[in-house]
């Protein structure tokens, strides 16, 4: 709050005057007193004025400190951003995590690659896939031996990924380390405010409009409060449980997954059916790994897919905001989030394509 603000609130701008001593007995103050109710507390005022400063310097100084400083802390963004590459990487994962028999060793696969590459060596091809005919193999078969190679090194790494998924997101089924159950919190409120109807609103158009039931507008001005208010402390926990030591691993397997995710694109084109759903790449991977394609598979690539997305919006959200952390004000809210003439073009669009997807597939019994 500004000093002149402050002032005001102390009673320096109006000071309350209250009289003490009418000249009845039992009263020892002079009756011309008067107790001045300033900005230091009481003070004695009599016939010649004030006898203490309403505005004290010293008062008016501390205040002017706690607003100075704030009580948001500086974030580490760069945590952040890994966190969030975490999060979409450890949700692929477990949307395509399997195991294949590779001689006599159960091996962890991911995507697909260790049964697509071992499947199509030695004949032993999951029989829900028919291909049109060989070439998929002839034209990925160099592509697919590198992927096994490269999980043959990254393998390791599973297990610490669980862990990290657990430790930072409470996700997963592992049970080495402790889970922290704020996150998946934070995360659902974000996507309920996300996808509230009142968001879809453009504000400042409302605002204006004589037809507009203006509690509406209203509501909608406290779900953005709520939002920024959201939005921050999901930055903060990214940060707070983000780590640099992760940015090796997180652009590693981006990669490997990456190209998987092309490899299943080109087995869905190559599939032997006129059914469009069935080519679609997360299907295949379905009918690779043996899950169910609405409940074990798409919850967590739409956490990877939209949920990443949606992560990265509050990230950069505070980037813009990490001087204005503590601004609330109404026209403040809607040049945030509503900036520009184009309603496309809203953080609170934007926003929202994420989350309805998101709300499409739930995670069932996450956090």
């Amino acid at each position: 709050m500004p000093t002149t603000e402050r002032e005001a609130a102390m009673g320096a701008a109006h000071p309350s005057a209250v009289p003490i001593g009418n000249g009845s007995s039992g009263s020892t103050a002079d009756p011309n007193t008067t107790i001045v109710i300033g900005a230091s507390g009481p003070v004695a005022s009599g016939p010649s004025g004030p006898s203490g400063t309403p505005a004290d310097p010293e008062v008016t100084a501390f205040f002017k400190t706690l607003d100075d400083l704030s009580i948001e802390s500086p974030i580490s963004i760069e945590e952040a951003r890994q966190a969030i590459t975490l999060f979409s990487v450890v949700n692929m994962l477990l949307a395509g995590k399997s195991t294949r028999l590779v001689g006599d060793v159960n091996k962890t696969d991911v995507l697909g690659i260790l049964t697509l590459f071992y499947g199509l060596s030695y004949g032993s091809f999951p029989p829900a896939i028919k291909l049109i005919n060989d070439d998929f193999w002839k034209a990925q078969r160099g592509r697919l031996q590198s992927l096994r190679d490269e999980l043959d090194t990254l393998g390791a790494d599973v297990r610490e990924l669980e862990r990290a998924a657990k430790r930072q997101f409470n996700i997963g089924l592992n049970t080495d380390v402790g889970g922290n159950v704020e996150f998946p919190r934070l995360f659902r409120r974000y996507v309920d405010l996300a996808n509230d109807p009142l968001l879809a609103l453009n504000i400042e158009a409302e605002e204006v409009n004589s037809f507009t039931d203006k509690e509406k507008v209203n509501r909608a001005i406290d779900l953005l409060v709520e939002l920024k208010g959201i939005m921050i402390q999901i930055v903060r926990n990214l940060s707070e449980n983000g780590s640099f030591a992760m940015e090796n691993t997180n652009r590693n397997w981006a990669s490997l997954q990456r190209e998987a995710l092309i490899v299943l694109k080109e087995l869905g084109n190559a599939r032997a059916t006129k059914d469009a759903d069935e080519r679609n790449p997360y299907a295949v991977l379905a009918d690779l790994t043996g899950k169910d394609r609405e409940t074990e598979v798409a919850p967590y690539v739409v956490l990877a897919r939209d949920g990443g997305r949606l992560l990265l919006l509050a990230l950069q959200f505070y980037e813009k905001e990490q001087n204005s952390l503590e601004e609330y004000d109404r026209q403040h809210l809607i040049d945030v989030f509503q900036s520009g003439q184009n309603p496309r073009e809203f953080l609170t669009t934007r926003m929202r394509s994420a989350a309805t997807v998101l709300r499409r597939y739930p995670l069932k019994n996450w956090g």
